[in-house]
Protein backbone atom coordinates (compact mmCIF):
# COMPACT_ATOMS: atom_id res chain seq x y z
CA UNK A 1 0.00 0.00 0.00
CA UNK A 2 1.18 3.78 -0.80
CA UNK A 3 1.96 6.24 1.55
CA UNK A 4 -0.27 9.47 0.98
CA UNK A 5 0.99 12.69 0.27
CA UNK A 6 0.01 13.94 3.97
CA UNK A 7 2.12 10.93 5.75
CA UNK A 8 5.05 12.23 3.80
CA UNK A 9 4.36 15.80 4.43
CA UNK A 10 3.98 15.21 8.36
CA UNK A 11 7.68 13.45 8.71
CA UNK A 12 9.80 16.19 11.13
CA UNK A 13 13.17 16.33 9.84
CA UNK A 14 16.44 17.99 11.15
CA UNK A 15 17.06 19.18 14.21
CA UNK A 16 14.67 21.20 16.77
CA UNK A 17 14.87 24.99 17.24
CA UNK A 18 13.96 25.51 21.28
CA UNK A 19 12.91 28.89 22.63
CA UNK A 20 12.51 30.02 26.39
CA UNK A 21 9.22 31.98 27.31
CA UNK A 22 8.46 31.51 23.32
CA UNK A 23 5.70 34.41 22.70
CA UNK A 24 6.43 36.71 25.96
CA UNK A 25 8.54 39.89 26.07
CA UNK A 26 11.44 38.18 27.30
CA UNK A 27 11.63 35.33 24.95
CA UNK A 28 15.10 33.71 23.65
CA UNK A 29 16.49 31.46 21.46
CA UNK A 30 18.53 28.32 23.33
CA UNK A 31 21.66 27.84 21.41
CA UNK A 32 23.78 26.64 19.47
CA UNK A 33 22.48 23.12 20.71
CA UNK A 34 23.99 20.30 20.13
CA UNK A 35 22.08 16.78 19.16
CA UNK A 36 18.69 18.72 18.59
CA UNK A 37 15.96 18.56 21.29
CA UNK A 38 13.90 15.43 22.50
CA UNK A 39 10.02 15.49 23.92
CA UNK A 40 8.71 12.85 26.07
CA UNK A 41 5.57 12.67 27.89
CA UNK A 42 5.25 10.24 30.68
CA UNK A 43 2.09 8.81 32.48
CA UNK A 44 1.79 6.45 35.07
CA UNK A 45 -1.45 4.03 34.87
CA UNK A 46 -2.86 1.98 37.58
CA UNK A 47 -4.88 -1.44 36.80
CA UNK A 48 -7.90 -1.85 38.58
CA UNK A 49 -7.58 -5.14 40.45
CA UNK A 50 -10.71 -7.32 40.56
CA UNK A 51 -11.45 -10.72 41.44
CA UNK A 52 -11.38 -12.64 38.00
CA UNK A 53 -9.27 -10.22 36.30
CA UNK A 54 -7.37 -12.04 33.01
CA UNK A 55 -5.15 -9.37 32.63
CA UNK A 56 -5.12 -5.30 31.57
CA UNK A 57 -9.09 -4.51 31.09
CA UNK A 58 -10.68 -1.45 29.09
CA UNK A 59 -12.26 0.28 31.37
CA UNK A 60 -10.54 -0.90 34.22
CA UNK A 61 -7.33 1.58 34.00
CA UNK A 62 -7.17 5.26 35.96
CA UNK A 63 -4.44 7.73 34.69
CA UNK A 64 -2.44 8.88 38.53
CA UNK A 65 -0.06 11.25 36.89
CA UNK A 66 1.57 12.80 33.67
CA UNK A 67 5.21 14.38 33.22
CA UNK A 68 6.33 15.86 30.59
CA UNK A 69 10.02 17.16 29.49
CA UNK A 70 12.25 18.48 26.95
CA UNK A 71 15.66 17.59 26.97
CA UNK A 72 18.36 19.88 24.89
CA UNK A 73 22.32 19.94 24.97
CA UNK A 74 23.78 23.51 24.88
CA UNK A 75 26.84 25.15 24.20
CA UNK A 76 26.44 28.53 25.02
CA UNK A 77 28.63 28.67 28.34
CA UNK A 78 27.05 31.93 29.41
CA UNK A 79 26.30 32.52 32.97
CA UNK A 80 22.45 33.28 31.94
CA UNK A 81 22.52 30.29 30.58
CA UNK A 82 24.63 28.10 32.72
CA UNK A 83 21.70 29.62 35.14
CA UNK A 84 18.73 27.75 33.37
CA UNK A 85 20.57 24.81 34.43
CA UNK A 86 20.42 25.60 38.29
CA UNK A 87 17.54 27.58 38.69
CA UNK A 88 17.91 26.91 42.24
CA UNK A 89 21.32 29.54 42.13
CA UNK A 90 21.53 32.99 42.59
CA UNK A 91 21.91 34.55 39.82
CA UNK A 92 23.32 38.55 40.06
CA UNK A 93 24.33 41.38 37.59
CA UNK A 94 22.71 42.92 34.99
CA UNK A 95 24.84 41.16 32.58
CA UNK A 96 26.03 44.89 30.95
CA UNK A 97 26.82 47.73 33.50
CA UNK A 98 27.76 44.84 35.84
CA UNK A 99 28.75 41.21 34.88
CA UNK A 100 26.49 38.27 35.59
CA UNK A 101 27.74 35.88 38.51
CA UNK A 102 26.31 32.50 39.75
CA UNK A 103 26.10 31.70 43.19
CA UNK A 104 24.99 28.48 45.50
CA UNK A 105 24.61 29.39 49.28
CA UNK A 106 23.11 27.87 51.72
CA UNK A 107 19.70 30.06 51.28
CA UNK A 108 19.32 28.81 48.29
CA UNK A 109 18.40 24.92 49.49
CA UNK A 110 14.97 26.12 50.30
CA UNK A 111 11.19 26.20 48.30
CA UNK A 112 11.75 27.12 44.70
CA UNK A 113 10.68 30.70 44.24
CA UNK A 114 7.80 31.18 41.20
CA UNK A 115 10.29 32.69 39.22
CA UNK A 116 12.38 29.79 38.85
CA UNK A 117 9.69 28.74 36.80
CA UNK A 118 9.45 30.15 32.90
CA UNK A 119 6.48 30.65 31.71
CA UNK A 120 7.50 27.89 28.73
CA UNK A 121 9.66 26.38 26.94
CA UNK A 122 9.28 25.59 23.26
CA UNK A 123 10.60 23.63 20.38
CA UNK A 124 9.87 24.18 17.00
CA UNK A 125 10.54 20.99 14.65
CA UNK A 126 10.45 20.81 10.64
CA UNK A 127 8.44 18.99 8.55
CA UNK A 128 8.93 17.92 5.14
CA UNK A 129 6.29 20.25 4.05
CA UNK A 130 7.74 23.07 5.57
CA UNK A 131 5.47 23.62 8.68
CA UNK A 132 6.76 22.68 12.01
CA UNK A 133 5.33 20.91 15.03
CA UNK A 134 5.55 22.77 17.75
CA UNK A 135 5.58 21.46 21.27
CA UNK A 136 5.27 23.84 24.38
CA UNK A 137 5.86 22.71 28.08
CA UNK A 138 4.20 25.35 30.43
CA UNK A 139 5.63 26.22 33.86
CA UNK A 140 8.88 24.32 32.88
CA UNK A 141 12.09 24.22 34.67
CA UNK A 142 15.62 22.71 34.56
CA UNK A 143 15.42 19.78 37.11
CA UNK A 144 18.56 17.77 35.58
CA UNK A 145 21.69 16.95 37.01
CA UNK A 146 24.52 19.86 36.55
CA UNK A 147 27.98 18.77 34.58
CA UNK A 148 30.31 20.94 32.52
CA UNK A 149 33.35 19.59 31.23
CA UNK A 150 36.19 21.22 29.75
CA UNK A 151 37.90 18.54 27.23
CA UNK A 152 40.68 19.21 24.59
CA UNK A 153 40.05 19.43 21.40
CA UNK A 154 35.97 19.33 21.94
CA UNK A 155 33.49 21.99 22.79
CA UNK A 156 32.02 22.21 26.61
CA UNK A 157 28.22 20.76 26.51
CA UNK A 158 26.10 21.53 29.32
CA UNK A 159 22.37 19.23 29.13
CA UNK A 160 19.08 21.04 30.07
CA UNK A 161 16.40 18.67 31.17
CA UNK A 162 13.38 21.17 31.59
CA UNK A 163 10.04 19.40 33.56
CA UNK A 164 6.49 20.80 32.48
CA UNK A 165 4.86 21.25 35.51
CA UNK A 166 1.20 21.63 36.55
CA UNK A 167 -0.23 24.85 38.06
CA UNK A 168 -1.44 24.41 41.83
CA UNK A 169 -3.38 27.09 41.69
CA UNK A 170 -5.50 26.65 38.38
CA UNK A 171 -6.02 22.89 37.29
CA UNK A 172 -7.39 24.06 33.54
CA UNK A 173 -4.27 25.52 32.63
CA UNK A 174 -2.19 22.77 29.96
CA UNK A 175 0.63 20.81 31.17
CA UNK A 176 2.23 20.83 27.79
CA UNK A 177 0.58 21.24 23.78
CA UNK A 178 1.75 20.30 20.56
CA UNK A 179 0.45 21.79 17.60
CA UNK A 180 0.97 22.22 13.99
CA UNK A 181 2.40 25.99 13.05
CA UNK A 182 2.68 27.07 8.69
CA UNK A 183 5.72 29.48 10.64
CA UNK A 184 7.73 30.21 13.31
CA UNK A 185 6.81 33.78 14.51
CA UNK A 186 9.68 36.24 15.30
CA UNK A 187 9.82 36.44 19.11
Amino acid sequence: MPLTTAQIENIQIDYGIVYTNYGETDSKKIGPSRGGGEFSADQKIRDIDFDGMLGKTKGMQVVEEINASLKVTILDMSISMLALAMPYATLAGDGTTTPYSLTCKSTDVAILDSTSYLKNVTMFCKTVKGAYKKITLYNAMSEGKFGFKAKPKNEGEVELEFNAHWDPTDDTKDLFKIEDVATIATP
